[in-house]
């Protein structure tokens, strides 16, 4: 335990401009909680050695002085209920605090702005985020930056149509609370992402304007259906295109929304954290459906006997391996 003495000590290295070794010592390397204790020593003034100035500038100014303290990933600004002025958002972005260290815009609540909304999406960068929450956007509304976030959240999209997602490629998360997509419109985005050569996203909500049927959607793929309830489906299946790095695809189903996700090989449980132990071999599983049923082609394909002596033996052994994983076919569907 430090004591008060002690604190006081590190206080005047820290806060006495007269202190000769003031600048050779290492505020940061300090146990975290002697940092907080020595702040408290300070009175509130002397915290943020405060001067008179505007808003943004004593903000930022506090902001750095934390950041001197504590490691800190970026800047998550959040506007609630009242909708900022043009004139404020183009003042403090002009601040180098705020223009720089942003990481997260978040729109809660407010009155829908035209000339705000484009100020923030006209940032867009794909290691940041943009949010809009409880505020009714126009139908009308476009914006080519509108999914070139990583993380891109929209509780009214209304406005979103087929086109704009097809077009959306290389982010992490979009949210698509409320839309006007149709069932096949729903279905139509789910097969060209399963097509696309290229990662879109990673995890993706979409919310239709009715219920979302699947029907037909799985006809020519392979599928491993998740046994978990009948009203929130899981389904797997794997992209057409080799060359992506995610090729593990996940579809949850629920009566009005889907959820997709796409995995790299073997990276469910890093990113999912410790999950059941059935659900760790569903990419390997995947490649041996995939493997099988081309088999089974070939099998049909050929009238010689001893081929289909070899693809039939070569078959037996992939089903035994596909149980011992935990597969069962419920109404002809591989299930786990």
């Amino acid at each position: 335990m430090l004591s008060t003495l002690a604190l006081k000590y590190c206080h005047q290295i820290l806060y006495d401009p007269k202190f000769s070794i003031r600048k050779e010592f290492k505020f940061k390397k300090l146990p975290i909680i002697v940092r907080m204790l020595i702040i408290q020593l300070m009175d509130p003034a002397e915290r943020l050695q405060y001067k008179k100035g505007t808003l943004i500038g004593n903000t930022a100014m506090a902001i750095n002085k934390i950041s001197n303290i504590f490691n800190m990933n970026g800047l998550g600004i959040q506007f609630v209920a009242a909708t900022p002025s043009l004139e404020f958002v183009n003042k403090l972005f002009s601040n180098d605090t705020f223009k720089t260290s942003w990481n997260k815009i978040t729109l809660d609540g407010c009155v829908f702005n035209a000339e705000i909304v484009n100020f923030f999406l006209n940032m867009a960068d794909g290691r940041k985020e943009v949010q809009i929450f409880n505020s009714d956007m126009p139908l009308d509304f476009k914006h080519e930056n509108a999914f070139k976030f990583q993380t891109n959240d929209y509780d009214d999209a209304r406005w979103v149509t087929l086109s704009d997602m097809l077009n959306i490629k290389g982010v992490e998360n979009v949210t698509l609370d409320k839309t006007k997509l149709t069932s096949d419109e729903v279905r139509h985005f789910i097969d060209s992402w399963i097509n696309c050569p290229d990662d879109m996203f990673l995890w993706m909500k979409i919310r239709a304007m009715e219920i979302v049927q699947l029907e037909g959607l799985f006809n020519e793929l392979v599928v491993l259906e998740h046994d978990m309830n009948p009203f929130n489906i899981v389904y797997s299946t794997l992209a057409k295109s080799t060359s992506r790095a995610y090729k593990l695809l996940l579809i949850q189903h629920s009566l009005g929304a889907v959820g997709l996700s796409a995995w790299k090989p073997y990276d469910n449980a890093a990113r999912s954290g410790n999950i059941q132990e059935k659900y760790k071999n569903v990419y390997e599983i995947m490649e041996l459906l995939e493997k099988e049923k081309t088999l089974e082609k070939e099998f049909e394909e050929t009238t010689d006997a001893t081929k289909q002596r070899e693809y039939r033996d070569q078959i037996q052994k992939l089903e035994r391996k596909i149980h011992e994983l935990g597969v069962v076919y419920r109404d002809g569907r591989a299930t786990i």
